[in-house]
């Protein structure tokens, strides 16, 4: 009886294995546009426990778009850049059925799209520290031992702040001659960076004030991190179980 549960058990993983839609993009779509697949696309379906999709938001033309894979892990990832650039990107994983991804796809499209963010404004808040219009030449930075080095015409000088150590992770000259900030939040990594034009803009006094522009657009948290709600959705497993573990617990 007990080998008999066993097993049992053990099957259950198996017979909740999912057809996951994979390798397939759609969009853009407009902001207020459903997401749907056209018909005869993304037939590839892949065999996993979980599917995953990613969305990227694109707010400096308010369209969205969205990829399906099954190799994604669950993350946000923020990006602004010169010219007002601003993309959000959404990647998120679920168990509790095949197209759990499109329903939550919905539900999460409908909330992201609402967000008012102004990739004018933002951009605008932040350029007056990272961006120098006007530059011509090398430029000096710090480095990670706050000593001022020189990064050559083609550089500019960058900061990689890991949020769960609280602490810089580098900081020196970057191969991005445009002004960039990004934010990335995973399961197990998260990063802050910033790249910038304009001398010794890569201290701790720069970081504080672009990381306050964030916070103040509702982009991140007081933390510098922002993990969209429902990254990863579980089915019940538990609640699967329960009726096999009373049984097990009576048996004894």
């Amino acid at each position: 009886m007990l080998v008999l549960l066993i097993i049992l058990l053990l099957s259950i993983d198996v017979a909740h294995t999912l057809q996951c839609i994979t390798n397939c993009s759609i969009g853009n779509f407009r902001f207020g546009e459903p997401i749907s697949i056209p018909d005869g696309r993304c037939q590839q379906r892949k065999s996993k426990s979980d599917c995953t999709m990613s969305l990227k938001f694109l707010y400096h033309q308010h369209m969205y778009n969205a990829d399906f894979d099954t190799i994604l892990l669950p993350s946000d990832f923020i990006h602004i850049s010169s010219g007002s650039y601003l993309f959000y990107t959404i990647s998120y994983e679920c168990s509790k059925q095949t197209d759990c991804v499109l329903t939550y796809a919905q539900n999460r499209i409908d909330e992201m799209t609402r967000r008012s963010y102004d990739a004018n404004r933002i951009y605008g808040q932040l350029a007056p520290f990272i961006q120098n219009s006007t530059r011509q030449g090398s430029i000096q930075c710090y480095n990670t031992r706050n000593q001022i080095i020189e990064c050559s015409a083609s550089e500019s000088c960058s900061l990689d702040y890991d949020q769960r150590a609280k602490k810089v992770r580098s900081r020196g000259c970057s191969s991005d001659k445009d002004p960039t900030v990004s934010m990335y939040d995973g399961k197990s990594y998260s990063s802050f960076d910033v790249s910038c034009n304009r001398n010794l803009c890569n201290d701790d006094a720069t970081f504080e004030q672009v990381k306050t522009i964030f916070v103040n657009n509702g982009l991140t948290d007081d933390n510098g991190r922002r993990i969209a709600a429902g990254t990863k959705e579980m089915a019940s497993i538990f609640l699967i179980l329960l009726p096999f573990i009373s049984i097990i617990v009576s048996y004894f």
